[in-house]
């Protein structure tokens, strides 16, 4: 799958690596702005790639587990802690399918966060990160999707960009099929090149709704953007939802 190999790259931090620690700041900030987590609480990270949201969670006191599909990803996380000046963290890091986990109550919010959802090919398997996510957290507890607002992009897509980094030079290519948004990464290094793709499905809110609903997460809050901005179904960029389980 398409997934296995691009996290698996060092290109795709470099890619990414304009969302960047401050960003992290300003969705935890919101996050404890929106629900009453106090100290000492735990709380998943699910697909929690290179830790960056971990290690925020856990440099402001909670008991932080991180799960993630790429060894490469946890490895990098892993590396991030050693490396902070806050000492000790509270954060463990472990290799997990997003979509065969159940903690059985044990924390009191999970995340999902930066876009790291809707990899797969079908409802079932997106909606079980969902379903996981609520079985995992307590009664009462807190499940957060940040995620792409798809009235948004169907409008203003890019369709071609190109970057240098370092010595690569990054072309990426966007469509939408479907209810899918492809991207065909295409990385130019010295003589060689390198493909990736990166898929995602889309979905809309009333859609997203239903499935929180189905396993018993009721949408609070809802916002726009990582400064707590209200959601506007075309001029969002992101659609972050706040959904507790009553």
């Amino acid at each position: 799958m398409w997934y296995k190999n691009w996290f698996s790259s060092k290109f795709y931090l470099k890619l990414y690596r304009h969302r960047n620690d401050e960003d992290a700041r300003h969705l935890i900030n919101l996050i404890q702005r929106t629900i009453p987590i106090k100290k000492d609480d735990r709380v998943l990270d699910i697909a929690s790639g290179a830790g960056r949201h971990s290690l925020e969670l856990a440099r402001r006191g909670y008991d932080v587990t991180g799960l993630d599909l790429s060894e490469y990803l946890i490895n990098e996380a892993r590396s991030a802690c050693r490396r902070a000046k806050e000492k000790p963290l509270r954060v463990n890091f472990v290799k997990k399918d997003m979509r065969h986990f159940n903690f059985k109550g044990k924390y009191n919010l999970a995340v999902n966060l930066f876009t790291s959802f809707g990899y797969f090919d079908n409802d079932k398997e997106n909606f079980s990160v969902i379903k996981n996510a609520s079985a995992s957290i307590r009664r009462g507890g807190w499940f957060v999707l940040d995620y792409i607002n798809k009235g948004y992009l169907v409008n203003n897509i890019v369709k071609y960009s190109r970057n240098k980094i370092d010595d690569e030079v990054l072309h990426q290519k966007r469509r939408i099929e479907g209810d899918f948004v492809i991207k065909d990464i295409r990385i130019a290094t010295g003589k060689k090149e390198l493909n990736y793709k990166e898929q995602l499905k889309l979905y809309t809110l009333p859609e997203l709704k239903r499935a929180f609903e189905s396993f018993n997460l009721t949408i609070i809050k809802k916002y726009g953007d990582y400064f707590g901005n209200p959601y506007n179904l075309k001029e969002s960029k992101r659609i972050i939802l706040f959904a507790q389980k009553l």
